[in-house]
């Protein structure tokens, strides 16, 4: 809205005539029709007091008019010339913020996406470890091979010996990872060691299908959203 017109809206509005209204505001009833008519150019102290027989400031009589208009028509009037570039610095910070988000969207899009498909924190396949026993404190690890899972040449009672001498510590275990640690490893229980060897190769979770393609389809979704924002700020802030 244009300052004539908004001037001439509040005017009927309060149920002033031009004569009134020109006394309420100390200007001259022939200044006030020339500024409802947009032939004249107030100065700041004339909208001033227009605005003031309102119980408005200048300000708010100002900031209601089109933008444009203020830009092409009133930023010649220094008051409101701060006032229009201070307005326009707030306006591009906030688009900024929204082009910022929309770039964010599309990236968190892109990464989602990249999980998702490549099961990075859902992984497609697990790998099965087991282990038969604890190894003893300050057992090397190559005698609790050799004592407890080795093949070695013996004949049934030596068999059997070895038997009872590890069935105390027989406590067979076994973990499901989902990343490959190796053939084998060696693990920390206390003050004890534990030896695991895969004994399964990699096999499909049936987990795997639903939770990663959620995470995939909520990718797509926050790329989509990223670029429909971005489209959104261009389209209704070019000028």
């Amino acid at each position: 809205m244009k300052l004539g017109d908004k001037i001439k809206q509040l005017r009927n509005d309060a149920e002033l005539t031009q004569p009134e209204l020109a006394e309420k505001a100390q200007i001259e009833q022939s200044y006030l029709s020339k500024l409802e008519n947009e032939k004249g150019t107030p100065s700041f102290a004339v909208i001033e007091k227009i605005a003031n027989a309102f119980d408005l400031t200048g300000m708010a009589l100002i900031e209601s008019l089109d933008i444009s208009y203020v830009q092409e028509q009133l930023t010649h009037i220094p008051e409101i010339a701060v006032q229009a570039a201070e307005k326009s610095r707030l306006e591009e910070e906030k688009i900024k913020k929204w082009y910022l988000q929309g770039v964010l969207l599309i990236v968190f899009g892109i990464a989602l996406y990249f999980i998702g498909t490549r099961g990075i924190f859902i992984s497609k396949n697990l790998y099965e470890y087991s282990s038969a026993g604890f190894i003893e404190v300050g057992e090397p690890l190559e005698r609790y091979k050799t004592s407890l899972i080795g093949i070695i040449n013996e004949n049934d009672e030596e068999l059997d010996l070895r038997i009872k001498e590890n069935r105390k510590r027989l406590n067979e275990v076994q973990l499901k990872e989902s990343f490959y640690r190796g053939d084998s490893f060696v693990e920390s229980y206390g003050e004890k060691r534990r030896y695991f060897e895969l004994t399964k190769e990699k096999f499909y979770s049936s987990i795997y299908p639903k939770s990663n393609d959620v995470i995939a389809l909520l990718g797509i979704m926050s790329f989509i959203s990223g670029w429909f924002l971005m489209f959104f700020i261009y389209r209704f802030t070019r000028k």
